[in-house]
């Protein structure tokens, strides 16, 4: 790309030299010869490590005067990011596919990007960087070597997919669920839905694929999918399904892909199973809400074993907060296999079992806990509580 092609996008008025830029980057660590340094943030205080590097264009709002660098300025980084995502995408020659929801997200595009990975190339949004910041830098690196694109798109507000979606222009979307998660932020499952068919309104061209036995979701003149494919592997067979049917509109037989998906390793925090000594970890704490418990409370019964649940807040519910909890309690009372342990404040309302309000009040107590051969420990919250962390404590034990 050229620097010139650059100043056009972003509408600049200052002059810029006719030079040729190898790529755009925003992690100063990752910054090649030839390569232009997005300053956002905190990134200013890692100038000379780009410079250093090999960057031959600085793009940022502060006032900065180099000599060895050409140094573009503007008003706002995030829509300047904005704009640039939409020039990579502009340029791109394959398919761009989008996934939303309020669960099942990343699972759904990880399942899609190993499935499409044996035979073709495919960039995706690592791990959760979903957002407005997180969709454009992914954008940034693409090319025309790649087939396909899988852009997961998060929201907490009304508005966000709609903005992602501008800048995306996607061919297919998917969308999972509309479930209670960012609740407090929309107030509603009908505010949620609205919210989710952004992705939709804004791209009515798009071949929509959506979750056939979601009650909001029924009703969208998509692809309604539904409950076709099984497997033995710790996924949620919605998620599953979703996956394979865009698949098989993308032209891959049911026989291929029930070969691929057999070899699938599954998805760090998401009903991941890490074996301990002659116990199971399954560690399901990278997001949370009710749903997704009931799916994780149904898995656990896969197992004729003691369960250990350490049920931590589910965040983002506002007023909601003490009524899902409630709810999730009241779901892990009908099995009576489990051992309900909770931590956090939103949960401390909860009786009849050890609570803890720190990380650290919990392991003290598992030091001494008499563990039986066999149990299952089930780690369930939002990422923000921090339970992964315990995965090598329990190692360690």
């Amino acid at each position: 790309m050229n620097l010139l092609k650059i100043k056009e996008y972003l509408s600049l008025e200052q002059d810029v030299p006719n030079l040729e830029i190898k790529g755009i980057k925003m992690n100063s660590k990752e910054i090649e010869a030839g390569d232009l340094f997005l300053v956002y943030g905190k990134g200013i205080q890692y100038l000379e490590e780009a410079i250093s590097r090999g960057a031959i264009a600085i793009l940022t709002e502060e006032n900065i005067q180099r000599e060895e660098v050409v140094v573009l300025k503007v008003q706002d980084i995030l829509d300047a990011l904005s704009e640039l995502g939409k020039m990579k995408r502009e340029e791109f020659r394959g398919k761009v596919i989008a996934i939303t929801g309020s669960n099942g997200k990343t699972t759904t595009k990880e399942l899609l990007k190993f499935l499409l990975s044996f035979d073709r190339k495919v960039l995706a949004n690592e791990e959760s960087e979903n957002n407005h910041i997180g969709v454009p830098k992914t954008l940034l690196q693409l090319d025309n070597t790649y087939d396909y694109v899988l852009l997961e798109m998060g929201m907490n507000h009304p508005g966000e997919i709609g903005h992602l979606s501008q800048i995306a222009k996607p061919h297919i979307g998917i969308i999972t669920n509309i479930g209670s998660a960012h609740i407090g932020n929309l107030g509603s499952k009908e505010a949620i839905f609205r919210a989710k068919m952004e992705l939709w309104e804004q791209t009515p061209t798009i071949e929509l694929f959506v979750n056939g036995l979601d009650p909001y979701l029924k009703t969208v003149p998509a692809h309604h999918v539904f409950l076709e494919y099984s497997s033995s592997l710790a996924i949620e067979p919605m998620n599953l399904n979703l996956a394979m049917k865009v698949c098989e509109f993308l032209g891959y037989s049911r026989e291929e892909l029930e070969r691929r998906i057999f070899a699938f390793p599954g998805v760090k925090s998401r009903m991941q199973r890490i074996p301990i000594g002659d116990k199971l970890l399954i560690d399901d704490a990278y997001n949370a809400s009710l749903e997704s418990l009931l799916y994780g409370l149904s898995e656990l019964q896969k197992y004729d074993t003691r369960k250990i649940v350490i049920l931590g807040d589910f965040l983002e519910l506002g007023s909601y907060s003490r009524e899902i909890h409630k709810q999730a309690w009241q779901e892990i009372q009908k099995y009576p296999d489990i051992l309900l342990f909770t931590i956090g404040q939103e949960t401390a309302f909860l009786k009849n079992h050890p609570h803890f309000f720190s990380l650290e009040e919990l392991k003290d107590y598992f030091k001494t806990f008499p563990f039986q051969k066999g149990d299952i420990i089930y780690l369930k919250a939002s990422h923000k509580i921090g339970l992964s962390r315990l995965i090598s404590f329990f190692k360690n034990l």
